[in-house]
């Protein structure tokens, strides 16, 4: 992985480990199976008893966190892109990445709500037939988990990283939520008559089309993320991880450190359920 996407300095970033299941006295040979969960084993007997669990083998019960698979898979596009043998191939994998941190960051919220929302509230955020719009879901998020008559920190729209973060997911809902022809037009440049066409980037806009085509209608203000999906590019992916990093630190400040606290939000806690601790299969 690139040095700029393994920043071991997030711990957002920092992949959750869990111990070996089920215990080393429990276990004869075992051979790993690689998953979305991390190791699994599965048993192939002992030497005294070789035919233990081998036939019905082992189940184990986990509790996904949809928040840390999706982050997990826009990091492993947002690495693909970077290593993409042509700038077609690079702004499909970015625009795959990004999506997946958009609905991590959706992910993210619903599920705090669900864990750590005060009952009589969690379903303003945690209902899906009544979808509150994201940025509202975080805004209000610290509010449904504070105890009742507790004030929550301060939340200040125009301060970072709340702007940029807002633009992130006006870019992705631009995308869902497309509007009229005149709001999608894109522009494109070549430096010469045989060459490729590339996105139109806001320095090259030649003088006289200035008036027509603004900075804004190419790139989001204060993030310059490019409006056009077919322009994104593993750059405004370091962009739009770093705003959602820092969103989640922020948002996790308001909550006391709820949020994130032992990595919490990350967890995918497993236990084995057959064969039974007794050895049972009952």
């Amino acid at each position: 992985m690139p040095d700029d996407l393994a920043r071991t300095d997030s711990p957002l970033a920092e992949p959750v480990r869990r111990d070996s299941f089920p215990p080393e006295r429990d276990r004869g040979a075992v051979q790993p199976v690689p998953t979305g969960h991390g190791t699994l084993y599965s048993s192939a007997g002992t030497e005294d008893d070789p035919g233990t669990a081998t036939d019905l083998g082992r189940v184990i019960e986990t509790v996904v966190s949809p928040f840390h698979c999706l982050y997990q898979d826009a990091l492993y596009f947002h690495t693909q892109s970077r290593l993409a043998q042509s700038e077609g191939e690079a702004a499909r994998l970015a625009r795959a990445a990004l999506l997946l941190y958009v609905s991590s960051a959706e992910a993210l919220v619903r599920q705090a709500a669900v864990e750590l929302g005060r009952p009589e509230l969690r379903g303003l955020l945690a209902d899906p037939s009544r979808p509150v719009p994201l940025a509202e879901a975080w805004r209000l998020l610290p509010a449904i988990v504070a105890e009742p008559g507790v004030p929550t920190r301060t939340f200040v729209p125009e301060s970072a990283p709340w702007p940029q973060f807002a633009e992130l997911l006006m870019l992705e809902t631009s995308w869902v939520y497309p509007g009229p022809p005149s709001s999608r037009r894109a522009y494109y440049r070549s430096t010469r008559r045989d060459s490729d066409f590339e996105p139109l980037e806001p320095h090259h806009v030649p003088p006289a089309l200035q008036r027509t085509v603004r900075t804004e209608t190419l790139t989001f203000p204060r993030t310059g993320l490019p409006r056009d999906p077919y322009s994104l590019r593993p750059r405004h992916l370091d962009t739009a991880r770093g705003i959602l990093d820092a969103a989640i630190e922020a948002l996790d400040r308001r909550m006391g450190g709820a949020l994130c606290q032992s990595q919490r939000h990350r967890l995918e806690p497993v236990r084995v359920i057959y064969p039974t601790p007794n050895g049972s299969g009952g």
